[in-house]
């Protein structure tokens, strides 16, 4: 029994370290977190950052393993070389995990509040039905970027989760809706870079967004996205400090920054520097949550 529990764990670590990349999430959602504890409350304590980065991760993951059963015959035929194809773990295995999941995410939301275990309620319907393709199959599949939107709308709601967490109920300031909207555009281009791929490495699947756009206008799109996501962080200062300058200057060098990771995508192509480009927005994402929340507590 012993040997088994070790031999699931070892391979629900290969499965992770790839399909659910916990550093890099971490790295993401522990500034959002303690942004928007910071916008909810002030100043948030650390047990409900804690509590409040815990169910983001879960539910993530949650999300991540719907996907997999969701997408099991798709990748079955595009994607052999995955953890599940492969036979690192089974979809039952994952199953099993998800309920556990489920469990949790439910325990920590009914602890926080009525208003909090109803958001939560409402996310794991949504994602039940987003996991059954919105009972319309392939038909919506082939409506690729409607499918990815309304897929994205269950990290909306993750976000609402979080304040729920922090908060008795979400008030609809301008703070809290700017804040919203730059988690919102940040959590876009996160599933925007993490399917665009370098020229070559589209895959069979049609499931990528230079697939469609193709690679040139796909980078520019981003730095459209990274603009936006800028905006609305300078919104945000404008209501929390007084120092209006310094978070311009910051937000250009931030612009030139992005741009040059975008021209040395552009001229390498390669897996480096799609992984530099990813990590680059990453850091400066985290930086900029940061200072809101060191700004306002």
């Amino acid at each position: 029994m012993k040997s088994r529990t070790i031999s699931f764990l070892r391979r629900f670590r290969l499965y992770q370290r790839e399909r659910f990349p916990i550093v890099a999430l971490l790295i993401s959602l522990i500034p959002a977190v303690l942004s928007s504890g910071a916008v909810a409350v002030g100043s948030p304590a650390l047990l409900q950052c804690v509590i409040a980065l815990i169910a983001s991760v879960l539910y993530l993951l949650h999300i991540r393993i719907i996907d997999e059963h969701r997408d099991f015959g798709h990748d079955n035929e595009h994607y052999k070389s995955r953890p599940i194809q492969i036979g690192v773990i089974s979809k039952k295995e994952l199953q099993r995990i998800d309920l556990l999941v489920l469990f949790f995410i439910v325990f920590i939301a009914a602890v926080a509040g009525v208003y909090a275990l109803g958001v939560a309620v409402t996310m794991l319907i949504y994602s039940y039905i987003a996991g059954k393709e919105f009972f319309q199959g392939e038909k919506l599949r082939r409506h690729f970027f409607a499918y990815n939107s309304i897929n994205l709308v269950q990290m909306l709601l993750m976000q609402i989760l979080v304040y729920a967490l922090f908060i008795d109920s979400v008030p609809l300031t301008l703070l809290i809706l700017s804040h919203f909207l730059f988690t919102s555009t940040g959590t876009i281009i996160f599933e925007f870079l993490r399917k665009l791929k370098v020229p070559g490495e589209d895959g069979t699947g049609r499931d990528t967004y230079t697939w469609y756009l193709g690679f040139s206008k796909a980078l520019w799109i981003y730095l459209g996205f990274f603009i936006v996501n800028t905006a609305l962080f300078l919104w945000i200062m404008s209501m929390i400090s007084s120092s209006l300058a310094i978070w311009v200057a910051l937000s250009v060098v931030a612009m030139i920054l992005a741009t040059t990771w975008i021209l040395v995508h552009f001229k390498y192509r390669n897996r480096k520097t799609e992984q530099l480009l990813q990590l680059s927005f990453l850091l400066q994402y985290g930086i900029l949550n940061l200072i809101i929340y060191l700004v306002i507590i």
